[in-house]
């Protein structure tokens, strides 16, 4: 049986992918290596009745982003449901809301000038933000504001939409994620967990020619004549007239395909490519609701690059940089009645720390959080700590948070295209094009794909 596409893996890029193609009457076959559909938007139902999400996650605009119009445009009823999150910031034992309450945190000089960035930047022409793709937030922040608090904050929210510190972040990245959200006002939660989502593709595309297989390990994506033309799977070659790659570009070209197929400057363009952070990311089930905060995001150090200078010299600071979601304080079907469910990540580089650093953080985490939970290990039920590498090998890629970071050179236009030298070939996922905040640059770069490529 031959295919129109087959794409390989089952992340949002795909999914969204085989939607847009099943809609167009393309016969799709979706290959996902793990028992679960999803990737980095997996739920399960495990730890006596608790949804657990594999990332920490909120959808920037809900269903006004791309996700809503992925479904309005394949004429899809979307059933899902989104709760609102309001996301508060911590410091020194108090909470306040950004900017809102750096009113009382700054002087007043300052606080103005914090203000004045934010109206810069929602005032500015999509024409206008695409002329910052290649500077940081950081250089664009400096204009305004050089305070080492107001640049904590920028940094801990830069963190959560890109995986990124402020200085390492495209401008217009960051521009792009903090406009969107400023304008759709509709920030939240789906209800059941985000694997609420992936399940909504898979009804969108019920009644359509899409074929999903789980368990199928793409062996090797098969070139001939240089044009992919299908792949090898538990031993099965399966024929399409193109693949579509949902893992990750350098997994894609050295593993999946092979340096041999590519010219030398494209297989080091790609090896160039730098990822996002990766999470370290500790899931804990509670006994009892001990707290009411949904989302928070935690502020150790005032000076972001200090703080980052000590954990790449092996310190572990006293206090982290933090960021924190309790799904259950939102979403009461995430865990048994009375209980609850909390995420929280650490705010450290991926690469480069010391294994004494990473041997040591889960402690250091608890202690962080235990400041603003009092009494958390009173109450866990279960706990579980994944490291970057732990998150890395589940995906098979060293960027898991977000895939290839949105640095400055590699942002809006400079992001890898979703085509390459080999025919029939194309990377729809957090590595080729789109725009945005996390998962919604995904669906993104599936929009761009499909309107590219398939009219």
């Amino acid at each position: 049986m031959k295919y129109d596409a087959i794409i390989v893996g089952s992340g949002i890029g795909a999914m969204a992918t085989a939607t847009l193609l099943g809609a167009k009457d393309k016969k799709v076959l979706v290959l996902e290596r793990n028992a679960t559909l999803g990737g980095r938007l997996s739920t399960i139902t495990t730890h006596k009745g608790f949804i657990v999400d594999y990332g920490v996650h909120l959808i920037s605009c809900g269903l006004k982003g791309p996700l809503g119009k992925i479904f309005e445009r394949v004429g899809h009823d979307c059933k899902l449901e989104f709760r609102s999150v309001r996301p508060v910031t911590s410091f020194q034992g108090e909470i306040f809301v950004f900017p809102h309450d750096l009113k009382e945190r700054l002087s007043e000089e300052e606080y103005l000038n914090t203000k004045a960035c934010l109206k810069s930047i929602y005032q500015l022409t999509d024409e206008e933000v695409n002329t910052y793709d290649t500077i940081t937030f950081d250089e664009y922040l400096q204009r305004y504001s050089k305070d080492l608090f107001v640049q904590a904050c920028f940094c801990n929210i830069s963190r959560i939409f890109c995986g990124l510190q402020t200085w390492e972040v495209s401008a217009a990245s960051f521009m792009r994620c903090l406009r969107n959200e400023h304008n759709a006002h509709s920030s939240g939660y789906p209800v059941g967990g985000c694997g609420a989502i992936i399940q909504e593709f898979q009804n969108a595309f019920a009644d359509k020619d899409v074929e999903v297989r789980t368990n199928a390990n793409v062996e090797k994506i098969v070139v001939r004549d240089n044009k992919a033309v299908g792949v090898m799977v538990n031993g099965e070659f399966i024929e399409a007239d193109a693949v579509i790659s949902n893992a990750d570009i350098k997994t894609t070209v050295h593993s999946l395909v092979g340096d041999e197929y590519f010219t030398p400057d494209y297989v080091k363009y790609v090896d160039d490519l730098l990822f996002s952070d990766t999470p370290n990311i500790i899931r804990v089930a509670l006994d009892k609701k001990i707290s009411d905060v949904q989302m928070l995001t935690q502020i150790g150090a005032v000076d972001t690059r200090k703080y980052v200078d000590q954990l790449l010299n092996g310190e572990i600071p006293e206090e982290l940089n933090m960021f924190l979601v309790c799904p259950s304080n939102f979403c009461e079907s995430v865990a048994p009645e009375g209980m609850m469910l909390v995420n929280f990540l650490a705010n450290i580089p991926t690469f480069g720390v010391p294994k004494s650093v990473v041997d040591n953080l889960e402690e250091a985490m608890l202690n962080t959080v235990e400041k603003y939970f009092p009494g958390l290990r009173e109450h866990i039920v279960w706990k579980e700590f994944d490291t970057s590498a732990t998150t890395e090998a589940l995906f098979s890629a060293a960027g898991a948070a977000i895939g290839i970071g949105q640095y400055a050179n590699q942002s809006g236009a400079y992001r890898p295209k979703h085509s390459c030298s080999v025919e029939g070939l194309y990377f729809v996922s957090a590595s080729a094009g789109g725009t945005g905040c996390g998962t919604e640059m995904v669906m993104n770069s599936a929009l761009e794909f499909v309107d590219k490529y398939y009219g």
